[in-house]
């Protein structure tokens, strides 16, 4: 008997929000010196991500590797410029979706971006946190996982006793899809020009 998908987990960037990853890597690559070391940006990003090191030592991190003219706001804002905008249709999804579904986001982001968006947010439809249309929300650096790591799916299906086979995860990482797959999630991968008013929730969903 084929399982009816009673709940919905979805990715933020490039999925609800839209972003511009070339963007932020243009111009943070702007600022860094010429003999930078790679390893130690992606050390840095993945422990933010993660949780494990604070705003603080994150931009200190970067500007370790930055021009001395480089100061702590231009990281910032470089870092911010991928964050484009969420469009309030997409908002107007999720409410509606949250009538028949139960609805949870699983991210990858750092305490940066978060207040960026939840300023974002906050401009566009006067709400302080994304917080609002979701049934629960579990951002990387609060969890202190990212995805693929299994466990960060299987904190939340453990969490709010999921059935994976009941729960549909949609993300614009190829990755991560195959990892929520191991886990007995159905999934969709959002890819080229897909989007999700366009592609799968044009009309009501049948799932």
């Amino acid at each position: 008997m084929k399982r009816k998908i009673k709940n919905l987990l979805f990715d933020f960037g490039n999925v609800l929000i839209d972003i511009d990853l070339d963007e932020a890597y243009a111009r943070l690559e702007s600022l860094f010196r010429k003999d930078f070391k790679r390893e130690v940006v992606e050390k840095a990003y993945l422990d933010y991500e993660c949780g494990r090191i604070s705003t603080d030592l994150f931009i200190n991190g970067i500007l370790s590797q930055c021009e001395h003219r480089v100061h702590a706001l231009d990281v910032i804002e470089a870092w911010n410029s991928m964050l484009i905008g969420i469009p309030e249709y997409r908002l107007d999804m999720l409410d509606k979706l949250r009538l028949n579904y139960n609805v949870y986001l699983l991210s990858n982001t750092n305490e940066i971006h978060e207040a960026a968006f939840n300023r974002m947010l906050q401009q566009t439809c006067g709400y302080p946190t994304l917080a609002v249309f979701f049934d629960k929300i579990y951002l990387s650096h609060r969890i202190g996982l990212r995805k693929p790591d299994p466990r960060a799916f299987e904190l939340i299906i453990h969490e709010n006793n999921l059935i994976p086979e009941q729960t549909l995860f949609i993300d614009d990482s190829i990755q991560h899809i195959e990892a929520a797959s191991a886990l007995g999630l159905k999934t969709i991968h959002v890819s080229g020009d897909m989007t999700m008013e366009k592609d799968i929730f044009r009309q009501k969903p049948a799932l």
